[in-house]
């Protein structure tokens, strides 16, 4: 359960509810990403294949807190919209997502394009700025098959809470250097599991555990919490094989329980 963070609006902090589904507790801002919320054994025809979810979600839609905005990477793939999550974003404030995304969703949906940034602001509070990042859901040459896709950069301009960056299914790592040439980023919560199908063969459509040991160093070594990694049928790669090969390769990865909250670092200790 979050309710200890429900009622600490200044804490800043991070509670993976399962697969991409984020709660985001920063600047007294709450956030939620790519809501994911039917229930374990759900599957889904997506174009040539099925994708099934295997693990309910850390909290029902009805436990969550008042959300004041949704971050949607891309509305095409089930695995980052389902049902019960669409359903959820549609009772958001605020929704942010891609431009095509925009139009699926209707409404208030902002789309926004690579770059394009837009604050949430109101008196009383540190405004928090939502920044597009571009991303790239597999390979080049693949962008036909997947659809857009973005990633977000939440930060204030006085600096007075940690950066944090959600990758959304990419495994674009020009646009991450891009990004650590922009801005500064404390966390990253990285879509990882390598996620793959049959009938793609070897494609591999998020980032690989290699690929993820490299996008932190390429984004200036944040902490990085793993996210997008469990709770669905298609990873190639487990927790197990994952958290190998960052110890192998000497940098640390924060695999976060469901559902328990990730206190994000002081921007200033760093």
């Amino acid at each position: 359960m979050v309710t200890d963070v429900a009622v600490t609006r200044a804490a800043n902090t991070v509670t993976v509810l399962g697969g991409p589904t984020a709660l985001i507790h920063l600047a007294g801002w709450t956030l939620l990403t790519d809501p994911t919320f039917d229930a374990a054994g759900t599957e889904y025809q997506n174009g040539p294949v099925i994708v099934r979810k295997t693990a309910d979600p850390a909290l029902k839609p009805s436990q969550l807190p008042a959300l004041d905005a949704v971050l949607v990477s891309h509305t095409e793939h089930q695995d980052n919209l389902d049902v019960a999550g669409r359903t959820v974003a549609s009772g958001a404030s605020e929704v942010f997502t891609t431009v095509t995304g925009a139009t699926d969703l209707g409404g208030g949906a902002v789309g926004l394009e690579p770059w394009q940034t837009r604050s949430l602001s109101v008196p009383g509070r540190t405004p928090l700025n939502v920044t597009a990042v571009p991303a790239r859901h597999g390979p080049v040459g693949t962008e036909a098959i997947t659809g857009p896709v973005t990633g977000f950069l939440l930060h204030t301009d006085d600096g007075s809470a940690p950066s944090v960056y959600v990758s959304g299914d990419t495994v674009d790592l020009d646009a991450m250097s891009a990004l650590a040439e922009r801005y500064h980023v404390d966390v990253a919560l990285l879509h990882l599991g390598a996620a793959g199908f049959e009938a793609f063969g070897d494609i591999r459509l998020s980032l690989t555990a290699v690929q993820a040991v490299e996008a932190r160093r390429l984004l200036g070594d944040p902490l990085v919490v793993a996210v997008h990694a469990e709770g669905w049928a298609h990873y190639t790669e487990d927790r197990n094989h994952v958290q190998q090969t960052f110890d192998t390769a000497g940098v640390p990865l924060h695999w976060p329980t469901p559902g328990r909250p990730i206190t994000l670092p002081d921007p200033h200790t760093r």
